[in-house]
């Protein structure tokens, strides 16, 4: 690989639509705007503080390792589809989430994070401006909901947590898999799963020193027998996954009000994506993965929305191009 500075490479993608030097020096407080919704701070930066993230995610934290293997939230070519889809065929399940996700990843757990990946990342003096590559993703020592790195960097911070989770798993013959903060377990054979809470927590600990903890009313356990729905899918006995009638409501909502009224969209997709803990192109995101595999395995409901809603719209949510 071969490196470059980073005002290089800056000029390079810019040509001088953005100065460097406010990238390196600039205030960021009054680029970005603070909501709340249902308790949480959102953070909803402007045009320049979006060119500034686009920036850092393409050409630092893109280049940060994750397990791939595992984590299937805020990636290319995979979806929430794909963290259930591999549980398919198994009959026991563990479901729970990590609390307070974004807000308990601090400054310092991002620099490690970047430091453990420096010889990936093709800047060559990352070092001396890692400092304001902090300040730029970071705020009040967290990741902000809302700013484009933070799930980038999120999946970063958590690789070594994945990696020595998905180990003990195949040691126990279980499988694994991660959608953001959403943790999922499964066992095909008698094991039931109990007392894997204990080891999961276990682990966090050993890779996060306390910082982040298992959310304990969101943890539960299933088996085949009962319905087992995993992140608004439902796996059914036979093993074919479907999406679950309550997140059909919710897109067929959703597409009812981007047809009719985009101010109604935006405040009820704000509501929608506030859950997947990130901004609207991040429940966007989602719900093109849904209606993907909707156009895979059930076309006839697909043919539906398209006379209902318009397969302008219906296609658009499908391609991910709806802003």
């Amino acid at each position: 690989m071969v490196k470059k500075e980073l005002g290089s490479i800056f000029e390079a993608m810019y040509h001088g639509k953005h100065n460097f030097q406010d990238f390196l020096t600039g205030n960021i407080e009054p680029h970005y705007k603070i909501t709340t919704l249902k308790g949480m701070k959102i953070y909803r930066p402007d045009e320049k503080l979006k060119a500034y993230h686009k920036f850092l995610n393409l050409f630092v934290f893109d280049f940060l390792k994750i397990n791939k293997d595992v984590v299937y939230s805020y990636r290319k070519g995979v979806n929430v589809v794909s963290a259930v889809k591999k549980h398919a065929n198994n009959k026991h399940f563990f479901q729970t989430d990590l609390k307070n996700f974004f807000n308990s990843i601090d400054k310092e757990l991002v620099r490690n994070t970047i430091h453990s990946n420096l010889e990936h990342i093709p800047i060559s003096n990352l070092d001396k401006h890692l400092d304001r590559i902090l300040e730029l993703s970071t705020v009040e020592d967290k990741l902000p909901i809302g700013f484009s790195t933070s799930p980038i960097i999120s999946n970063a911070c958590l690789q070594k947590f994945d990696s020595v989770l998905e180990d003990y798993c195949a040691s126990e013959d279980l499988i694994y898999t991660r959608y953001s903060d959403d943790i999922i377990l499964s066992s095909g054979g008698n094991t039931r799963l109990y007392g894997i809470e204990a080891k999961v927590s276990e682990i966090l600990r050993e890779c996060f020193g306390g910082k982040l903890n298992l959310n304990p009313s969101k943890t539960k356990f299933s088996s085949v027998g009962n319905k087992i729905k995993i992140l608004g899918m439902v796996i059914l006995p036979n093993g074919t996954v479907t999406i679950d009638s309550k997140l059909k409501n919710t897109i067929e909502v959703l597409l009812h009000f981007y047809a009719s009224d985009k101010e109604k969209f935006k405040d009820r997709l704000a509501s929608e994506s506030s859950k997947l803990k990130g901004e609207n192109s991040i429940g966007l995101l989602q719900i093109s993965g849904y209606l993907n595999y909707v156009n895979t395995t059930d076309p006839n409901y697909l043919n539906k929305l398209r006379k209902k809603y318009g397969s302008v719209v219906v296609d658009a949510f499908i391609r991910g191009t709806v802003k």
